[in-house]
């Protein structure tokens, strides 16, 4: 029996099932801080294996985490393993509201300031 493969994202908050999560670049969003991911780009939508790095992203952006579907072909992301890109996701299941708090395996690698 095959396992199922399942991404999430940790985003834009407020989003629904069938919302589809598109690039920041559709957003007119073309400048991201990601210090921990030199060769981000715009162009793509970011998924992970890893429900606590998804925590990670929406906790820093005061979003949401939610289950997806890669949207056209998943490539991976360089800069993180468990990782992938895609043109976007479709939102399969919301799985938590803002705020997330900081996942354990996070809280050791990635120490965050106080609220901001």
């Amino acid at each position: 029996m095959s396992e199922i493969v399942k991404y999430f994202h940790g985003g834009a908050p407020g989003l629904k099932i069938g919302d589809l999560i598109r690039p920041a670049i559709s957003l007119g969003i073309t400048k991201v801080r990601t210090p921990n991911q030199p060769r981000y780009t715009p162009r793509r939508v970011y998924i992970t294996r890893l429900r606590w790095y998804a925590e990670l992203f929406a906790n820093g952006s005061r979003g949401d985490v939610y289950e997806v579907r890669p949207v056209g072909r998943a490539l991976p992301d360089l800069d993180a393993k468990g990782s992938f890109t895609c043109p976007c996701a479709e939102v399969v299941a919301v799985l938590a509201r803002h705020p997330v708090p900081m996942p354990q395996e996070a809280a050791a690698l990635f120490p965050m300031e106080g609220s901001r």
